[in-house]
């Protein structure tokens, strides 16, 4: 049929009852209300004039900003600053680690005893305050680097909410072009109906098997639009929840830095002061006391400090728990997103065997009315 045709019959397809037959469709479904027609009529008028290319090429702009959309969420979730955060962290902790109060303190026995005991402790004291600082000036560098990371995550987050909102208005978009197509498609079958009922010569005959043709892309085309808006609705809890991730990794950053990391600097400043106090009463205690019993009771201290420093530094600061619930979490988020995919896939493949066993019947009537009226002729 050529598009001159089309225009003819197009002015002279009925118009009215079309925002009740609007109203009729599953709005809910395709994210619409009834205040929207007016937009769904400006779609509709894209195929005022139906040929193949206008089918082929209806919502293909909405179509193309999904895609986009798909594509950055894509190359966030690709990032490489999640890593990063994870290894300036992990070597957070290796400095720390290397805080080693039991091989600092433990020096070589000097000429003398309480000489050489008075000058352990000074050089220990000396040697731990150096680590110290050492520790803590790279301690320092690594969060400095780790706050850059931390700065890319939150844009991103805002990133990702102007992404949410895009999806969303390109969801409705969708929707829109769906209604569109849909009353589009009543349209096509209505004239079909119109001139299957008119006397079947061979002009008919082709026009209502070109209309045929016509409506079948037509609703091919709908349902491809149907897929994108589907998807589109499940982009949108990915990317909350990728939001989600990046904001709960920036307040576990946080809490590291504010509380964690202080409160360790605190206490091994307090273990300096501690170790001062202890060695200087244990220098008392040494004048008045046997050589071996002194060194028995450092012993005693040193290994008691060791082993508390190393607790401290071992605890972990992420519960296990937690990471199984996590894992088990984001296991069950994908596993149901594949099980509604699935699940739409079936619908849509019977839906299109019924289509298609509609659409035979109907030219076998159609070819079979054309040629019981040749015949009468």
């Amino acid at each position: 049929m050529t598009d001159f045709e089309q225009k003819d019959l197009a002015k002279h397809t009925p118009h009215d009852g079309v925002q009740q037959k609007y109203q009729q469709l599953n709005l809910q479904e395709i994210g619409l209300q009834d205040s929207d027609f007016n937009e769904v009529m400006n779609a509709h008028k894209e195929l005022a004039v139906m040929n193949h290319n206008v089918v082929a090429e209806y919502g293909k702009n909405i179509a193309t900003k999904t895609s986009t959309y798909t594509d950055e969420l894509l190359d966030l979730v690709q990032n490489k600053d999640l890593d990063t955060t994870g290894q300036k962290l992990n070597q957070v902790v290796q400095v720390a680690q290397q805080l080693n109060t039991q091989s600092i303190l433990n020096k070589k026995k000097s000429s003398g005893f309480f000489g050489g005991l008075i000058n352990k402790m000074k050089g220990a004291k000396q040697n731990f305050d150096q680590h110290f600082s050492s520790t803590k000036e790279q301690i320092d560098v690594l969060v400095k680097e780790i706050e850059t990371s931390q700065t890319g995550l939150k844009t991103r987050v805002d990133t990702l909410d102007k992404m949410f909102h895009g999806v969303q208005d390109e969801y409705k978009q969708l929707g829109i072009y769906i209604a569109a197509g849909k009353l589009k498609e009543q349209e096509i079958q209505q004239d079909i109906s119109t001139l299957t009922g008119q006397p079947q010569d061979q002009a008919t005959v082709q026009k209502v098997y070109d209309l045929n043709h016509l409506a079948n892309n037509l609703e091919k085309r709908v349902s491809d639009l149907q897929v994108l808006q589907q998807s589109a609705m499940q982009t949108l809890p990915m990317i909350r929840i990728i939001q989600s991730n990046n904001l709960m990794l920036v307040d576990k950053f946080y809490a590291i830095k504010n509380i964690t990391l202080p409160a360790w600097k605190n206490q091994i400043s307090l273990a300096i002061s501690l170790n001062e106090q202890k060695n200087s009463v244990q220098l008392a205690n040494s004048i008045d006391d046997a050589t071996n019993e002194l060194l028995k009771r450092n012993a005693d201290l040193l290994h008691q400090n060791s082993v508390d420093t190393a607790k401290a530094n071992q605890r972990s600061v992420i519960d296990i728990e937690t990471l199984e619930h996590v894992q088990n979490t984001l296991i069950k988020t994908v596993n149901d997103v594949i099980q509604v995919q699935k699940e739409g896939m079936q619908k849509r493949a019977e839906a299109t065997t019924r289509l298609r066993a509609l659409q035979e019947n109907l030219n076998h009537l159609v070819l079979e009315s054309s040629t019981s009226g040749v015949n009468k002729s």
